[in-house]
C-alpha cells in the first residue's frame, strides 16, 4: 500500500524513530513471529490518516509488531485494502464479514 505524504511524514519524525528503535532492541532484533531477522516494524491495527495522531496506535509498543520481511507480506497477504483480516472457509473461499 503506498503511503500518503502525510503518512510518509509521520514516519520520517523522530518519535516514530524513537518507537521504531524502542520496539527492535525490545525484541531482540528477531522476528516475533518466526524468530529470524527482524526487519520491518509491522502496525498490528493499520496506521492510516485517521488514527496516525493516536500515540495507541502509531507509536504503543503493544501496536508494535518487529518481523522478518516475509513474514510481513505473509500478514498482509493476509489482509484486505481496508485492513481487515481475511478469513477463508475449509475450501479456501473468502468468507464474507
Amino acid at each position: 500500500m503506498a503511503k500518503t505524504e502525510r503518512l510518509q511524514k509521520f514516519y520520517n519524525s523522530l518519535s516514530w524513530q524513537k518507537a521504531r528503535d524502542y520496539k527492535i532492541a525490545s525484541a531482540g532484533y528477531l522476528c516475533e513471529v518466526c524468530g529470524g531477522v527482524g526487519e520491518i516494524v509491522h502496525h498490528k491495527i493499520p496506521l492510516t490518516e485517521a488514527n496516525m495522531h493516536n500515540p495507541k496506535i502509531s507509536i504503543a509498543n503493544e501496536n508494535l509488531q518487529l518481523v522478518c520481511r516475509s513474514c510481513h507480506k505473509r500478514i498482509h497477504d493476509e489482509l484486505d485494502g481496508k485492513g481487515r483480516r481475511i478469513y477463508f472457509d475449509k475450501d479456501g473461499n473468502i468468507e464474507p464479514y
